[in-house]
């Protein structure tokens, strides 16, 4: 959700161009060469084995992404900036420390660039709006990250949850102040799922997971009302 929500805002919320289509191909294979790649690093004496499916799915991204790149170059400018960010999360993988709350959010920052992507595709630009959209994608899914730590990996670790809670209900009240009322609601039920899921849960993972994939679907849907709404 955290690339596939971002990237449907980026698309649904901009006008319809067939190089859309495009973009939606180039992002979903670039998503999958990033997988085999961290792991080449994380496991080095399996690394031709993951390198085959890396140079495969890149290739695939590589032939949809460049006529899109040649037809709006701003988009080299999100890709090198993804490229940077993914050169972070090597470096954790490297380490195998993938689960450093720092390597979450380059991660969340990276996959975010897809909306950013979208909005190139759709508006034939790159400006401050594009970047307001993606820094409201991670304000989102930050906050999804130390929900979900504070349910499953840090699960004794109340200041955690309690700060969990404090993020998640000061994002929509700072932006209903701050902006629209409308923008704000996008936030709330994830304001709402962090205040009743308690520490002390017997949720499966599963169970969480799909509670947070319909936050994100709110999300997502509600920001591009959003957008529309405010044209």
């Amino acid at each position: 959700m955290m690339w596939l929500a971002p990237l449907a805002v980026g698309l649904a919320g901009t006008a319809w161009h067939p190089s859309k289509l495009l973009l939606v191909v180039a992002v979903l294979f670039a998503y999958l060469a990033s997988y085999p790649l961290l792991q080449s690093l994380r496991y080095p004496s399996q690394r031709a084995y993951w390198l085959r499916w890396t140079v495969g799915y890149g290739a695939v991204a590589g032939g949809f992404g460049l006529p899109l790149v040649w037809m709006y170059p701003a988009l080299l400018v999100v890709g090198l900036i993804a490229l940077t960010g993914f050169a972070v999360n090597a470096w954790f993988a490297r380490r195998r420390n993938e689960r450093h709350l720092l390597n979450d959010l380059v991660a969340m920052a990276g996959l975010n660039l897809a909306v950013v992507a979208g909005y190139v595709v759709g508006r034939g630009r790159l400006d401050a709006e594009a970047w307001s959209l993606w820094a409201l994608c991670l304000l989102y899914f930050f906050g999804t990250a130390l929900h979900v730590k504070s349910l499953i990996r840090e699960r004794r670790n109340r200041p955690l949850k309690l700060v969990a809670i404090a993020y998640a209900l000061a994002v929509p009240g700072v932006l209903a102040l701050v902006f629209q009322p409308l923008l704000a609601v996008a936030y709330l039920p994830a304001a709402v799922r962090t205040l009743l899921i308690p520490q002390n849960h017997n949720f499966k993972a599963i169970v969480l997971g799909v509670i947070e994939i319909v936050c994100s679907v709110w999300f997502a849907v509600w920001l591009i009302v959003w957008m529309h709404a405010v044209g």
